[in-house]
């Protein structure tokens, strides 16, 4: 990016406020190292023509209209307030803007009431565009010469006569319609003093010729410049670390989410897991109760009642603290507490008549109940009974 796109963007425009309130408006536009027109027209009414501004920050003035006074003298001084002196002796020049051209023989001097160029710049001011230079009368047209190759020139009023790029005079008179073309651009008689004004700061001719006054707004323009482009500058840069700074924080926003649910879910199979080995906890007490009771008491019963079985009767069951129901998926294992239930056979029911009697009178059974008994083949009967024990301390 060069300095002078970083000063004036690509977009270059002057204009020519003439007689009778007829401003002149030409705006060029760079594209590819090259200036092209984008506007040239003309407008009756100032209101108008501002209203044709509005992307415009910069433009160069020219004040052409009844308010200036153009004279030129064959007489030239390094010192242009003696030229404008000689040329106005009776002017104050504090109360005057005033512009100087010289050639080796010759001078141009335009000069206009401060109040008057003031009020024009303030009007733009007003209007957000800045005005970076300026120019009076005709002689803008200096910056147009290294381009001009015809021996006359019209402008929006007057006609000049150029001999080896210089000025030879300057003829104020109404001037009829026609084009140019100067250097590939076909501009129209009017707007010649606008494209002066536009190559002067384009290419940034006469720097050291430009009046405190003309330094001042140029300095303005440039502070207004770089404060806007700073503004975005900075704007752009937080834009982009707020982005950033959401990016990174969006990022650790999902890992967090992501833990808090990984999280989440851990707690999920902890408490699955506590409840589990809560369940295993039990089961397995349980099993070493049946293995205790089993290695122990049980043992014991069993040993007990075979002890006291006729060789008539015939056991195919014995069932030390029977299921309460069937195991179930999720359901808690009960047991059938002091009680045993003995299936089997008799071949001799006074035999199964007494052995019950025997068992009813062991100290530890509290009764024996019959679930079934009934008859068989003619040799065995069936039989199904349940022994209570007492609760064992």
């Amino acid at each position: 990016m060069d300095k002078q796109f970083i000063k004036y963007g690509d977009t270059f425009c002057a204009i020519e406020h003439a007689n009778n309130d007829v401003c002149y408006l030409l705006q060029l536009k760079k594209k590819q190292k090259e200036l092209v027109i984008s506007k040239q027209e003309k407008f009756s009414k100032q209101e108008t023509l501002l209203n044709s501004l509005t992307n415009q920050k910069h433009i160069f003035l020219i004040v052409n209209n009844e308010q200036v006074l153009s004279k030129s003298i064959d007489f030239v001084n390094q010192s242009k307030q003696r030229v404008v002196k000689t040329a106005f002796p009776n002017i104050s020049l504090q109360d005057f803007y005033y512009q100087v051209t010289q050639d080796s023989s010759r001078s141009h001097i335009a000069i206009c009431r401060k109040e008057v160029l003031d009020k024009i710049i303030g009007i733009y001011t007003d209007k957000k565009i800045s005005v970076i230079n300026f120019s009076l009368g005709n002689l803008a047209v200096k910056s147009l010469l290294p381009f001009f190759e015809n021996k006359t020139l019209s402008t929006s009023n007057a006609e000049i006569v150029i001999e080896n790029n210089e000025i030879i005079s300057i003829t104020k008179e109404t001037q009829k319609e026609q084009t140019y073309q100067i250097n590939g651009l076909e501009i129209r008689h009017e707007s010649t003093l606008a494209l002066s004004g536009v190559l002067s700061y384009y290419f940034e001719d006469n720097r050291e010729d430009k009046t405190d006054f003309q330094q001042k707004l140029e300095k303005e323009y440039e502070q207004n410049r770089f404060f806007t482009l700073g503004m975005k500058f900075a704007l752009g840069f937080l834009f982009i670390a707020l982005l950033i700074n959401f990016l990174f924080f969006n990022s650790y926003r999902t890992k967090v989410g992501d833990l808090e649910s990984e999280l989440l879910l851990n707690e999920t199979y902890k408490t699955q897991l506590v409840r589990l080995n809560d369940v295993v906890s039990k089961k397995k007490k349980l099993v070493q109760s049946i293995t205790s009771a089993s290695n122990s008491k049980a043992i014991w019963f069993v040993d007990q009642i075979a002890k006291t079985v006729p060789k008539t009767l015939f056991l195919s069951v014995m069932n030390y603290q029977p299921l309460q129901r069937a195991i179930k998926q999720e359901k808690q294992v009960q047991f059938q507490t002091n009680q045993i239930i003995i299936k089997g056979t008799s071949r001799n029911d006074s035999d199964f008549t007494d052995w019950i009697e025997i068992l009813q009178s062991l100290d530890w059974v509290e009764r024996v109940s019959y679930v079934n008994y009934g008859k068989g083949t003619t040799k065995q009967t069936s039989f199904d009974f349940v022994i209570q024990m007492k609760n064992q301390q």
